[in-house]
Parts: structure tokens; C-alpha cells; sequence
């Protein structure tokens, strides 16, 4: 992924305060190693997620619930395809664009949006509990692709024209 600047981000939100979007420090961002940009607000329940996909950029706001009460049991991110054993993914849901705030859509996900770290095995913790064999360049796909498909359900896609 080719690296965001600060305004770039912003304009995809338009509808936000910059203390809505919480935005990290963009400094310490290995945009190399991205598929998407994905980040949660220092509150916690909400998620941000940019990616790039034919020469633009799209964005997606979220929430994220965590069912603390529920036993703990092995979950599947949606995107990557990660196993946890436990309360390593939590529930993103988004209002389907359209539907007056009458609709939702949700998946499980990693609950710190790091998929594309998760697919190059980069963190060391938790270890994936069902390891793939599957080529990287698969997997970056099916990330792109699963990404992509959830914004399209989700009639979601705030767009940026690419620089080029």
C-alpha cells in the first residue's frame, strides 16, 4: 500500500471531526507491509478501515462489540481467515448505506483491524491456531477481495481520486 498522508485520510470522512476519526500517529506506519489501513478509535468501539483498490481509495467506518459475557471458543476472522482460540476477533458492524440507518451488516474480525499483519504471520501474539500453506500472494488477494466485498454489501465506499 502507498503511504497516506493525514488530509488524504480526512477526506475520506468528511461527515467527522478529526476527534471522531482518532487517528494515529502516522509516523511509526509500515506501509509496506499494508494491504488496507485499518485503525480503532482510543474509545474502542469504533473502527476505521482506507483501502486502495483501481486507482482509489475507499472507506468504511465501523463499530466493533465484544461479547465479554459469552464462553470463550475458537472464531475465524472473516477477512483473513486467522484462527483465535479465543476472543481474538470481535463483531464490526456497519450501517448499509441507503437503509436510513434501518439496516446492518457485520462480520467477525480481527478486533485491531492488523489482518494484513496476521496474513504475513508478523505478530507474535496470538499465534494463528490453524497455520495456512496457502502463497501470500493468495492470501493478500482473498484479504483485498474480502474487504472489498464487505464494503460493496454495505453500498460503502467514500472515494478519493488517486494522484496519478
Amino acid at each position: 500500500m502507498d503511504t497516506l498522508k493525514r488530509s488524504e485520510i480526512r477526506k475520506l470522512f468528511p461527515g467527522l471531526l478529526s476527534s471522531e476519526l482518532g487517528m494515529p500517529d502516522l509516523q511509526p506506519v509500515d506501509w509496506g507491509v499494508l494491504d488496507y489501513f485499518g485503525w480503532m478509535h482510543p474509545s474502542g468501539h469504533k473502527g476505521f478501515v482506507v483501502i486502495p483498490a483501481s486507482g482509489m481509495l475507499f472507506s468504511m467506518s465501523l463499530r466493533r462489540s465484544f461479547n465479554h459475557n459469552a464462553k470463550p471458543r475458537t472464531r475465524m476472522c472473516s477477512w483473513c481467515n486467522h484462527v483465535y482460540r479465543s476472543r481474538g476477533t470481535a463483531l464490526f458492524s456497519t450501517t448499509v448505506a441507503g437503509s436510513d440507518d434501518r439496516r446492518f451488516i457485520g462480520n467477525h474480525i480481527c478486533c485491531n483491524l492488523d489482518c494484513s499483519l496476521r496474513i504475513r504471520n508478523l505478530p507474535s501474539d496470538p499465534p494463528t491456531y490453524l497455520p495456512e500453506t496457502l502463497d501470500i500472494r493468495k492470501k493478500i488477494q482473498r484479504l483485498e477481495t474480502s474487504v472489498l466485498a464487505f464494503m460493496h454489501r454495505a453500498n460503502v465506499a467514500g472515494q478519493l481520486v488517486d494522484k496519478t
